[in-house]
């Protein structure tokens, strides 16, 4: 998105080839240029009898978020639409913020979630509030757009700051291509000083890294190298951008040791004590299932907090772990404090390859991918669908070939 807004090539190294990140590039790239999309053709003008241009986004919440900003300040007519789930995903704190700075935006169905209809015009910027509750990218997706303004933005953050080690990331990026930027606890100003072109090497992904922890984890000895991730000190000095870098605090807990060798980490087996544990993911939402999987994967009693917006995840996240948790005799229940409590069974069940335990991938990359590695415990298991995994993580089976997945 920095690269569209600013109006040159990307110079990035290690692009994610993840569906989400393809079809985002998918989406702009079927755009017009930034130096002509301000003066549309006439058949896409307003007012001109032409059709608006559809844009389907599919399941990647990212690309509706931060294309809802992008086509809003952009001339011509758009349709912003995606899957059945994404239609159920909220979308309404940010087109309420877009309207204040004067967007065009209708919803083309059910009032707050997409399919929207956008009447894209310059936009010059200002004074705007947001709601964070829900989601970062609501604000991520007009802070990006803001350098390009000619009044920049002043943003307010309102409510609960829901994944704000997103939010940081986001302005580090920003700043790195030039942005001017001050930012002081929920106050954000943005100066009108446009993007300059300059390389990038994006870090690997610690979301899809958490899945390795939780395969040494459940292991009884191991050696796990992972490529390419900055922790909180590396060799090289760099730290992580990333808020679930917590993985590697966490999973010390777990009996898993995270060694620093230059541009790798190596996990390991330690031994740890099994006692009960609690874990809050306001600010790493995507880590619930994998700690929620491995907790139970080690028959360890848990508390998690800060999941409220899991529900509004590709899945309810909280009821699907609920679900397929309870097939090995765990179970997730909300105690007095409004905290999920998970509680494991005496004995995990084992299964055979003629008989695999059979789990539903409820159509979530992350609930899939957390499970798997419970084979290493319990032996033989089968999905409904494998392919989700290609949302984030396209390789994700090439690299856990090991584990016990005998059929969909």
């Amino acid at each position: 998105m920095i690269a569209t807004y600013g109006g040159f090539a990307p110079d990035f190294q290690n692009l994610s080839d993840s569906k989400d990140t393809q079809t985002l590039l998918e989406a702009l790239r079927g755009l017009p240029p930034m130096d002509s999309i301000a003066d549309p053709p006439t058949h896409q003008r307003n007012g001109n009898g032409g059709h608006p241009r559809i844009i389907d986004i599919a399941d990647c919440g990212t690309a509706a978020r931060f294309l809802t900003t992008f086509l809003a300040c952009h001339s011509g007519t758009w349709f912003l639409t995606g899957t059945e789930r994404m239609k159920q995903r909220p979308i309404k704190p940010l087109v309420e913020a877009l309207r204040c700075l004067g967007a065009s935006i209708q919803y083309a169905e059910k009032e707050g979630f997409l399919p929207l209809k956008i009447e894209g015009k310059p936009i010059s910027g200002g004074k705007v509030q947001i709601d964070m509750s829900q989601s970062s990218q609501f604000a991520s997706s007009l802070l990006l757009a803001a350098p390009m303004w000619p009044q920049g933005l002043e943003m307010e953050l309102l409510g609960k700051l829901s994944s704000f080690p997103y939010l940081e990331m986001t302005l580090t990026m920003m700043r790195h291509f030039g942005a001017e930027i001050e930012f002081n606890g929920k106050m954000t100003k943005v100066f009108p000083k446009p993007y300059q072109s300059r390389n990038f090497t994006i870090e690997p992904d610690w979301s899809a890294a958490s899945y390795w922890y939780e395969i040494a984890a459940l292991s009884e000895a191991c050696e796990i190298r992972l490529h390419g991730l900055c922790g909180p000190s590396t060799g090289s000095g760099t730290a992580s951008l990333q808020g679930d870098a917590i993985i590697a605090e966490w999973m010390k807990m777990l009996g898993v040791s995270t060694l620093y060798d230059c541009d790798s980490l190596v996990l390991t087996k330690i031994p740890f004590e099994k006692r009960p544990l609690r874990f809050d993911f306001s600010a790493t939402p995507d880590l619930f299932p994998t700690m929620a999987a491995t907790c139970a994967g080690l028959q360890l009693e848990a508390r998690f907090s800060g999941i409220s917006n899991l529900v509004l995840k590709e899945s309810d996240r909280i009821g699907a772990m609920k679900t397929e948790l309870e097939k090995i005799g765990a179970k997730l229940d909300y105690d007095s404090e409004n905290e999920l409590v998970l509680k494991t069974s005496a004995q995990l069940p084992f299964y055979q390859r003629s008989h695999p335990l059979r789990f539903a991938s409820h159509g979530d990359h992350r609930i899939v991918m957390a499970l798997a590695p419970l084979s290493i415990s319990l032996g033989h298991m089968a999905f409904d669908c494998l392919e989700v995994v290609e949302k984030s993580y396209p390789n994700y089976w090439l690299g856990a070939s090991f584990l016990q997945i005998v059929t969909r």
